[in-house]
């Protein structure tokens, strides 16, 4: 049997072994008491990659070692072309509204492999299924449920923007209580690319580094940008306003620089092309005298270019 009949066998009949095969991977498997699979879709193995590290990067930053290895350990297998497949929610440990929405998102991502969606809609699934997997363990774990929202919506936005090709299968919608259907959702239209260089702006609460739902927004549109040109760089700086003392100022806007530099990794972005800069109060946007809380000023600006 070849690999990719044995793949699709393996998904259209439950895909429990799959998923044990493909979290543990090459070098693993045989402790799960599996055989690795190969997978037949080598650009999609690497944009799991490259999401994958970022969240393993995510969870190392937060102390948490156990998540960074097995996010770590789907990273190297995704990147030695083995089938890593989403988390199965089988087992974990939800509430009933939150397992029937993990349930659901995890039939219509297989769905989406057996549709043969990693080989032409590379990004946005694997957005979704590393989302996925995000909204999955923190959900679960309880800690943190800010960024479990974020990942859940993450989610939920990019399956619509999959709706016109993928099969369809009801997944319950955040936004209510209703179920959603593909016929529910607009397929997200095709957008045209700036032409380089490019500035975006996203601006911050006072005496916060917290990324809010308009900058999480903003940051997708970047992404798929920056994705778009792969030799550009990424240049992401830091500013503040001129409240407070201008050390701490300079240390807030490296906060602000590196959780948009997190971002934009977890949406795929290599970190190696990202150039983090901590401006400070010295540049601001809006000429204020020392002491002032301008609005504007709070912000982070990120600049696409190829040069």
């Amino acid at each position: 049997m070849n690999t990719t009949h044995r793949i699709r066998n393996l998904l259209l009949s439950g895909v429990a072994s799959a998923c044990v095969l493909a979290v543990a991977g090459g070098a693993s498997a045989a402790s799960y008491g599996g055989a690795p699979i190969k997978s037949p879709f080598g650009n999609y193995d690497t944009a799991l990659q490259l999401r994958y590290e970022a969240l393993a990067d995510m969870e190392s930053r937060e102390g948490d070692g156990d998540d960074e290895w097995r996010f770590w350990n789907k990273a190297v297998d995704a990147g030695g072309g083995f089938l890593v497949l989403p988390d199965d929610p089988a087992g974990r440990d939800l509430g009933p509204e939150d397992m029937a929405f993990a349930r659901a998102t995890y039939d219509r991502l297989l769905a989406s492999y057996r549709a043969g969606l990693p080989g032409s809609a590379t990004a946005l699934l694997a957005d979704a299924q590393v989302n996925f997997d995000c909204w999955l363990n923190d959900t679960e774990e309880g800690t943190n449920l800010d960024r479990a929202r974020i990942c859940r919506d993450r989610v939920t936005d990019t399956l619509a923007a999959l709706d016109g090709t993928s099969t369809p299968v009801p997944v319950a919608s955040i936004n209510d209580n209703r179920v959603a259907t593909a016929s529910d959702a607009v397929a997200a239209p095709a957008k045209s690319l700036p032409v380089l260089p490019v500035t975006h702006r996203l601006l911050f609460g006072f005496d916060s580094a917290e990324l809010d739902a308009e900058a999480q927004a903003g940051l997708d549109e970047i992404a798929r940008q920056t994705s778009a040109y792969p030799q550009a760089d990424v240049r992401v700086i830091g500013h503040t306003d001129r409240a407070g003392d201008a050390d701490y100022n300079r240390s807030l806007a490296e906060k602000r620089a590196a959780n948009v530099a997190e971002a934009l990794r977890l949406r795929g972005i290599n970190l190696a092309r990202i150039d983090e800069v901590p401006a400070g109060e010295s540049d601001p946007a809006v000429a204020t005298p020392d002491g002032v809380a301008e609005p504007r000023n709070r912000r982070v600006e990120i600049i696409i270019d190829d040069r």
